[in-house]
C-alpha cells in the first residue's frame, strides 16, 4: 500500500504524530513520497550531507555536444547583461517579450526514427542505480518531460509534455511498471501538463499516481494575464480536482522537501506573478538530489523570474549549485546567463527539437527569432561540454 504524508510547517499541531506515523509506514510498506516542510527533518543525501554537490563522473559526450567548430554566431554577440546584473532588475536593452516558440512550417521536431529502438544511454557514470530520462516528442513541438527512476525502482515525473505525446509517455511509464510515486508540475502550459491532464481524465489509462505536487495561482490571475491560455489551465485544474486529498498537493511551498525513496526534491521558490510572460515566469523550480548529484529543473522561467530567483538565494548561492541543469524555457528567452553562472552545471538538458536547437525558422542556422544559439554560447564560455538535446530522441543518464 502506497501512502503519502505531508507535514505543513505552518501547522505545528500533530507533527510528532505525523512523523511517528511516517516512520511506521516506512517500516511497514513502501512509502514513495513524503513532503517535509521547511524546517522539518530531511534525510541526508546518499553520498554526502545536505548542501553537498559532488562532481559528476566521466561523461560520454553525445552527438549534440558543441564542438570547437560550432557556429560562431552562437557566441554572446548582442548580449546586454553581465554576470553582475542586479537580481530583480531587467538587463539593459533586454525585452521580456517572448517570441512564441512555435514550430516553423514544415519543421521536423525530431530526427526521423529518433525514438526507434528505445532510449539512448548517454552515461552510466552519474548515478549509482538511479536514472534520469529525458523524453523526446514525436512531433515538431517542443515540450518538457522528464522521468526519474530511483535505485529502488520508484518513478518521479516532472511535467510530462503535450497532449499529443500522451501515448508515448504512457508507453514509457508502463514499461517501468506504470506507477508514479510523485508527479511534479513546474507551470500549467500545455507543453508541460497536456499529457498529465489527459492521463488524469482517463480512468483506463493504466497509469497510477500517488501524488501530484504544484503551486498555481487562482484562475482570475490567468484570465487577467494570459486569457488565451486560461482555458488550458482550467482544464488542468479540473483534472487535478479529481484526485483524492492524499494525492493532490496544490500548495507546495519554498523549502518543502519531497522524498521518494532516497531521492530528495527541494521546492526552490513560490511562483513569481509577473504580468509579462506571465505563466512561464510563474514556474516553480525543483532541485533533485540523487546519489550525491544535483539536478536543477527551472521550468520556463524568463529573465524577471530568473533574477528574482537569484535574488532570493543571494545569501545562500550554494543552494543553487547543481551538476545538471534543465535549460529554462527550452533554452531560449529563458533566464539570463547570471543564473546559470550561479548554478555552475556540468551537464545541460535542452528541451529543444532540431529547429529550435539551431534557431532555424526554415531559412537555415540562426535564421529564426529565438535565442538558443546565444544560450549555447554562454554554456561554451562556461566550459560545459555535455549537452543532452531533445532532438536526439529519448535519452537516459545513469
Amino acid at each position: 500500500m502506497n501512502r503519502t504524508a505531508e507535514i505543513t510547517g505552518r501547522r505545528k499541531a500533530g507533527i510528532a504524530a505525523a512523523l511517528a506515523a511516517a516512520a511506521a509506514l516506512l517500516l511497514a510498506a513502501p512509502v514513495h513520497a513524503d513532503v517535509v516542510r521547511a524546517g522539518g527533518q530531511a534525510g541526508n543525501l546518499a553520498n554526502g550531507g545536505p548542501g553537498t554537490a559532488q562532481t559528476a563522473g566521466v561523461i560520454v559526450e553525445t552527438s549534440a555536444v558543441l564542438s570547437d567548430d560550432a557556429p560562431k554566431e552562437a557566441s554572446v554577440e548582442g548580449k546586454t547583461a553581465t554576470a553582475g546584473t542586479v537580481a530583480g532588475q531587467q538587463s539593459a536593452g533586454e525585452s521580456d517579450e517572448v517570441v512564441d516558440t512555435v514550430p516553423p512550417v514544415g519543421a521536423v521536431g525530431t530526427v526521423a526514427g529518433a525514438n526507434a529502438g528505445g532510449p539512448k544511454v548517454v552515461t552510466n557514470s552519474l548515478f549509482s542505480g538511479g536514472e534520469l530520462m529525458m523524453l523526446s516528442p514525436d512531433s515538431a513541438s517542443q515540450m518538457e518531460s522528464f522521468l526519474i527512476m530511483t535505485k529502488n525502482g520508484s518513478l518521479i515525473m516532472i511535467d510530462g509534455g503535450t497532449e499529443n505525446e500522451t501515448e508515448h509517455l504512457k508507453q514509457v511509464l508502463k514499461s517501468k511498471g506504470g506507477h508514479v510515486s510523485a508527479w511534479l508540475i513546474t507551470h500549467p502550459h500545455s507543453d508541460h501538463v497536456g499529457a498529465l491532464t489527459k492521463i488524469l481524465n482517463d480512468p483506463a489509462s493504466g497509469i497510477t499516481v500517488d501524488a501530484v505536487y504544484y503551486n498555481f495561482a487562482d484562475m482570475q490571475w490567468y484570465h487577467a494575464n494570459e486569457e488565451y491560455r486560461a482555458q488550458m489551465v482550467a482544464d488542468c485544474m479540473a483534472a487535478l480536482s479529481k484526485l483524492s486529498p492524499s494525492q493532490n498537493h496544490p500548495n507546495i511551498q519554498k523549502g518543502d522537501i519531497i522524498t521518494v525513496d532516497d531521492v530528495n526534491i527541494r521546492v526552490m521558490n513560490q511562483p513569481y506573478l509577473f504580468q509579462t510572460n506571465a505563466i512561464n515566469n510563474s514556474s516553480v523550480a525543483f532541485r533533485v538530489d540523487m546519489d550525491g548529484k544535483r539536478i536543477m529543473f527551472l521550468g520556463d522561467m524568463g529573465i524577471p523570474a530568473g533574477n528574482s530567483f537569484l535574488n532570493e538565494y543571494r545569501n545562500e548561492l550554494h543552494e543553487l549549485k547543481a551538476d545538471i541543469v534543465q535549460m529554462s524555457h527550452h533554452g531560449e528567452h529563458g533566464v539570463d546567463h547570471n543564473v546559470y553562472e550561479a548554478i555552475q552545471p556540468k551537464v545541460c538538458l535542452w528541451c529543444c527539437p532540431e529547429w529550435l536547437w539551431n534557431n532555424d525558422n526554415g531559412g537555415g542556422m540562426n535564421s529564426g527569432p529565438w535565442k538558443t544559439l546565444e544560450a549555447r554560447g554562454w554554456m561554451r564560455q562556461m566550459g560545459v561540454k555535455t549537452h543532452v538535446v531533445e532532438k536526439d530522441g529519448d535519452q537516459i543518464l545513469r
